[in-house]
C-alpha cells in the first residue's frame, strides 16, 4: 500500500507539473508515456508468439502524434491525414518479407496497438489546444504562448484546464472505486474478467467522479457543471470499461501485470488503461460542444 501510495502521488505530481507548466511540457511528456505504453503493449504480445512490427509501429505512431499536435495549433491542415494511408499500408506490405508463420496476427496487433493506444494519446492535443473563442476566453486567455523554431513568432493557445480536470475525474473514480468497493464490495460487477471489481466499488467511483466534477466546475468554469458532470459520467463508465478491457487483454497473455516500471500499479498501460478508452468519448464530447 506505502509503494502504491507513493508511486500514485509521484505520477499525479508529474502530470500536473507537466500539463500546468506550459505546452513544451505537456506534449512531450504525453509523448514519452504514449511511446512507452505502445512498446510495452507490443512486448508483452510476444508471450502469445505474436509478434507486431514494434519499431514501425513506433515511428508510425510517433508520426501521427506529432501531426496530431501540428494539426490542432492549426500548423497544418487536416488533409494531411491522408498521408497515413500508404504509412498503414507498409504495415501489410512487410510481412510479405518477414516469413512469419502468422502475418495477420502481426497485422491485426500492430494496427491495434496504434487505435488501442497511440490514438487516444494523441487527441489529448485537442485538449488542450482549440480554436474556440469562447474557451480561451472562458479559460483566462492565452496561458501560453510557444514560438516555434521553425515559424519564428508563430502563436498558439495553450489551456490546460479540460485536460487536468479529465485526468481528476479518471482519479478520483478510480480512488472512489477503490476506497468503497475493498470493504464494501459484495456484488460483482464482471467475475469472468475482473473478479475484484464490484457494483459498489463503481458507485463509489461514481460518487467520487459527481463530488470532483462540481468542484472543477467552482475552479475550472472553461465549462458549465452540466458539461463537467456529463464529463464524469463518461468517465465513470468508459474509464471502467477501459480497465475491464485491459483486464481481458492480460488474461488473454497470461499476465498479472502489463509490466513492472510502476511500483505497486504494474506497468503503463495498467495505469492508463481507463484514461485511454475513455478520452476518445471524451473527445467526441467536446467537439459537439465547442
Amino acid at each position: 500500500m506505502i509503494k502504491r501510495t507513493a508511486t500514485g502521488f509521484l505520477i499525479v505530481i508529474v502530470i500536473i507539473g507537466a500539463i500546468a507548466l506550459n505546452s513544451l511540457s505537456f506534449v512531450t511528456l504525453f509523448f514519452i508515456i504514449m511511446l512507452g505504453t505502445l512498446y510495452e503493449f507490443y512486448n508483452n504480445l510476444l508471450r502469445a508468439k505474436i509478434h507486431p512490427q514494434t519499431v514501425y509501429g513506433l515511428i508510425i505512431a510517433s508520426i501521427f502524434y506529432i501531426f496530431a499536435f501540428l494539426n490542432a495549433i492549426g500548423f497544418i491542415p487536416i488533409r494531411f491525414i491522408f498521408l497515413f494511408f500508404p504509412l498503414i499500408s507498409v504495415v501489410f506490405l512487410a510481412e510479405l518479407f518477414l516469413r512469419e508463420n502468422r502475418p495477420f496476427h502481426n497485422i491485426a496487433f500492430t494496427m491495434l496497438g496504434l487505435f488501442y493506444i497511440a490514438l487516444p494519446f494523441s487527441l489529448f492535443n485537442y485538449f488542450v489546444f482549440h480554436p474556440s473563442e469562447e474557451l480561451i476566453l472562458k479559460s483566462g486567455g492565452e496561458a501560453d504562448i510557444v514560438n516555434f523554431i521553425f515559424q519564428p513568432g508563430f502563436k498558439v493557445n495553450y489551456y490546460y484546464q479540460i485536460l487536468l480536470g479529465f485526468f481528476f475525474l479518471n482519479w478520483l473514480n478510480d480512488t472512489g472505486a477503490y476506497l468503497i468497493g475493498v470493504p464494501f464490495g459484495k456484488h460483482k460487477l464482471f467475475k469472468r474478467i475482473s473478479p475484484k471489481k464490484s457494483w459498489e466499488g463503481f458507485i463509489g467511483g461514481v460518487l467520487f467522479s459527481v463530488a470532483t466534477a462540481i468542484l472543477l466546475a467552482r475552479f475550472f468554469p472553461v465549462l458549465q457543471l452540466y458539461n463537467w458532470l456529463v464529463m464524469a459520467f463518461i468517465v465513470v463508465v468508459f474509464a471502467t470499461f477501459g480497465d475491464l478491457v485491459e483486464s481481458m487483454l492480460k488474461r488473454y497473455l497470461g499476465l498479472k501485470d502489463s509490466g513492472s516500471l510502476l511500483p505497486g500499479h504494474g506497468g503503463l498501460l495498467d495505469r492508463f488503461d481507463g484514461v485511454i478508452f475513455s478520452a476518445p468519448i471524451v473527445y467526441a464530447y467536446l467537439s459537439m460542444i465547442f
